[in-house]
């Protein structure tokens, strides 16, 4: 029997609990990871955003005068986003090392089964985050509107789909933890500062700047969360990061199902 015969096995939607529950193990029970991620919000809020806050009193953005805690806010779920791509590349790293990632597919798990129960951890983590975020933001004043924000943040998982699927694209091509550090380093940083996350973006500003965010996803991506965050509902900014996520969603699909399948790293 031809062995690629097992990979158009399905086992439909099963597979995604399957892998979803596994990612929900791993999750729970790293709690050094946890620690981590529980320190990054007062870290990235508590120390960097209401210090500037002394500063920079309130920012303008679109028709708004905000505070500009209320605006640094949700470009630091925009980080948190971002860094969650991480966590995807570091668990498909660990299946495509010990191949896993090939028991899978041959065992009945199609692409996008494998990409939607992947999502569970960083989509976990992200969650687990924002919820400190928020209740930082509700003690200090940071929240805009707190209906609202708990709205974006669907806009916000959405867009955390694009990233953990680019983690997972780029997993295909890495084969050790060195590796996916320094891609981290090489992305994370010029996506997350490129982006008005922590910045008023403005005609004024520099044009290596405003290149540099027009060409990054975060840019559009932000902005779909602002325009949810703020009370905007701007339809054509929503339709562009649900666009970026789709697209990236297919371009995955053809990669995973294209890539040879071995039970052992070389």
């Amino acid at each position: 029997m031809n062995p690629q015969h097992f990979r158009n096995i399905s086992l439909g939607l099963r597979s995604i609990r399957i892998v979803a529950n596994n990612e929900w193990r791993a999750f729970v029970h790293n709690k050094g990871l946890l620690l981590s991620m529980f320190m990054q919000p007062l870290i990235t809020y508590g120390l960097l955003v209401m210090a500037l806050n002394q500063n920079l009193a309130s920012v303008h953005y679109e028709s708004l005068i905000l505070p500009y805690k209320q605006y640094a806010l949700t470009g630091v779920l925009s980080f948190f986003m971002t860094t969650q791509m991480s966590q995807a590349m570091y668990r498909a790293t660990v299946d495509k090392e010990y191949g896993l990632l090939a028991i899978k597919f041959t065992n009945g798990v199609q692409p996008w089964h494998y990409l939607t129960g992947m999502s569970f951890f960083p989509i976990a983590g992200l969650l687990f985050q924002s919820a400190v975020l928020i209740v930082l933001g509700l003690a200090t004043g940071g929240v805009y509107n707190l209906g609202l924000l708990l709205l974006s943040l669907l806009v916000l998982i959405i867009s955390l789909e694009f990233w953990s699927t680019l983690g997972i694209v780029l997993s295909t091509r890495i084969s050790s933890y060195q590796q996916r550090d320094i891609i981290m380093t090489l992305i994370f940083s010029p996506v997350a500062y490129a982006a008005p996350t922590l910045y008023v973006f403005s005609n004024n500003s520099p044009l290596i700047i405003k290149v540099l965010a027009y060409i990054n996803p975060l840019s559009y991506q932000l902005k779909a969360l602002r325009t949810v965050a703020f009370g905007i509902f701007n339809i054509n900014d929503l339709l562009i990061a649900l666009g970026l996520t789709i697209i990236m969603i297919i371009f995955a699909q053809i990669i995973l199902r294209r890539m040879p399948l071995s039970l052992a790293e070389r």
